[in-house]
């Protein structure tokens, strides 16, 4: 792993290398959430046009997560990606997609999507482990006080979620998962299946809209920090 020098990562590049990764960054976003949502639209066909209604709560659902997954990415470069390219960051991204997708193609398989959802939860949470690293070895470049704000956010919400959100969601998947196998008669044709995606659903929305709020939190921070990077190249 490459050393951080006392400047910091992206003080000492070329801020030509920092667009660059942000580029790249955006573009990878962009393509896999792309094959995320085609993959449910596709999935989705069957259950809308056969009115298939208790599949639906499950595509809602499945529509939140991808646009979770796309802000927090969209977040995450604006906050702290730079040069040098990460790829562990990456790769993980490819990883939690491909989990996702699978889990897109599943709406109307409750216990099947609750399973794979758990996976995908799980490969979430080694994302956000890995991104704290690395927030932690460029912890050097933010130096004004608006950095150091916007530092201290980042690192509050990547712990928040490393110890409490994403493990909790986790265990909510793999039991709702639990209780669809081991009692099939209640949960699916007695309807209870629909509690669980509600309440999935409802946190999933909580989660979207506490992106958008930090968003609005970090704007100022973000700017400043970029003002910053283009003033030391």
């Amino acid at each position: 792993m490459q050393q951080v020098s006392s400047r910091g990562h992206r003080s000492a590049s070329p801020t030509r290398l920092v667009g660059t990764v942000a580029n790249i960054e955006f573009t990878l976003i962009s393509t896999v959430l792309t094959l995320a949502l085609g993959v449910l639209a596709n999935g989705a066909v069957d259950p809308v046009v056969g009115l298939h209604w208790q599949a639906w709560p499950y595509i809602a659902t499945g529509l939140v997560l991808i646009l979770i997954f796309w802000s927090r990415a969209l977040l995450h470069t604006l906050s702290f990606i730079g040069w040098p390219l990460e790829f562990g960051h990456t790769f993980l991204y490819f990883a939690s997609t491909l989990v996702e997708a699978a889990a897109l193609t599943q709406v109307s398989e409750p216990a099947h999507w609750y399973a794979l959802n758990a996976l995908y939860a799980a490969c979430v949470w080694c994302l956000y482990a890995w991104d704290l690293r690395l927030v932690r070895q460029q912890a050097g470049d933010f130096r004004t006080p608006g950095e150091r704000a916007l530092l201290a956010d980042i690192v509050a919400d990547q712990r928040l979620n490393i110890r409490w959100t994403i493990p909790a969601t986790v265990a909510f998947q793999a039991l709702c998962w639990w209780l669809v196998h081991r009692y099939p008669s209640a949960m699916l044709d007695g309807g209870w299946h629909l509690l669980a995606i509600g309440l999935s659903l409802a946190f999933s929305l909580n989660y979207l809209f506490d992106g958008v709020r930090m968003l609005r939190r970090r704007q100022d921070w973000i700017v400043e920090q970029h003002a910053q990077e283009r003033a030391e190249a």
